[in-house]
């Protein structure tokens, strides 16, 4: 048996509403290690309320999720003109942006480990200033909550995926053909983000998801910390499922996706099943009817074999492109 990374579970306390030169990770399980960090939340709060400011438009995408449940907020009239300037900076600069596009990962990258001051945050004088100006309107103001539920979030997601990371670890990293990670992987917990919940960049592996989002809730932390984490793992499966695609000269895009959501989703519910839980892939929670209905009955019959160690990864390729349309 292959040598597994220790799973390791570390609850620790920071004094809430404070910063400091660098973030300390609240809980770790198995090399990810989750965060509940002021910047970060500052920032993807901004994004989050410019799209609220947006008006919804019936069949139209929107990149930032809603706005987390609170308070009533009154602010002085100063602090308000502030937050509204750095809110419409948000809306005019940003908020087209998905959040993975390159600017805007370079933004997320830049808030790693920064002081009260942003020391070292690599931004032109405006965004540092700005951020500056919005951060102590949100310490005051959404903070304290906000890092509340954050932390409330990740001690039951770390209670979960504890006792049931080293097998989904040894059979994750089987059927991607690639070793878990050998350094830690960061994990920020937000209280909102974009309209799917959670997201990853690579190079580095960097993880963001939104403690507000209600499909992440439950033992779905479990699949969200593993889902996500597998983007940094899957690129011998996707290769393999892309390659398959041109020899049969077609094309879909997503189809990879799909055989991650599938693969990690399929292992996490495997091992629940053996304690009893009876739990639901998020695949099944509307996403294969909402967005991939084409590719269910493929995946289903392919991948499905392949996480049952009764096709190869070739094979499963081979005959997936074969049967989606």
């Amino acid at each position: 048996m292959r040598k597994l990374c220790g799973v390791a579970v570390v609850l620790m306390t920071l004094h809430a509403g404070r910063t400091s030169a660098a973030d300390t990770p609240v809980a770790e399980v198995s090399q990810l290690r989750m965060y509940s960090s002021f910047w970060q939340n500052l920032h993807h709060f901004l994004y989050v309320s410019a799209w609220a400011r947006r008006p919804v438009v019936p069949g139209a995408r929107r990149l930032g999720m809603p706005m987390p449940p609170g308070p009533v907020v009154t602010m002085t009239r100063e602090e308000q003109a502030t937050w509204d300037s750095a809110v419409a900076f948000y809306d005019r600069e940003f908020a087209s942006k998905d959040l993975l596009d390159r600017g805007m990962i370079a933004i997320k990258l830049g808030l790693v480990d920064r002081d009260d001051q942003l020391t070292g945050a690599p931004y032109d004088d405006e965004l540092r200033m700005l951020l500056m100006s919005a951060a102590p309107i949100y310490r005051k103001y959404w903070w304290p909550a906000h890092d509340a539920a954050n932390r409330e979030f990740i001690a039951d997601a770390a209670r979960r995926a504890t006792k049931y990371a080293p097998a989904i670890v040894e059979r994750l990293t089987t059927l991607y053909r690639v070793a878990w990670f050998s350094a830690p992987v960061r994990v920020d917990i937000v209280r909102a983000g974009n309209n799917q919940g959670a997201y990853t960049s690579i190079n580095p592996t960097h993880i963001v998801a939104a403690s507000a989002d209600s499909n992440s809730g439950q033992w779905a932390s479990t699949e969200t910390l593993f889902h996500e984490s597998s983007h940094g793992l899957i690129r011998n499966v996707m290769g393999a499922v892309n390659a398959a695609l041109a020899s049969a000269n077609k094309r879909a895009d997503a189809l990879w996706h799909v055989v991650l959501f599938y693969i990690c989703g399929e292992v996490i519910r495997q091992q629940l099943a053996k304690d009893g839980i009876d739990y639901k892939p998020y695949l099944y929670v509307g996403l294969f009817d909402r967005a991939w209905p084409q590719f269910r009955a493929p995946v289903e019959a392919h991948v499905q074999a392949y996480v049952d160690g009764k096709k190869t990864l070739e094979q499963m390729a081979a005959d997936l492109a074969a049967a989606v349309p």
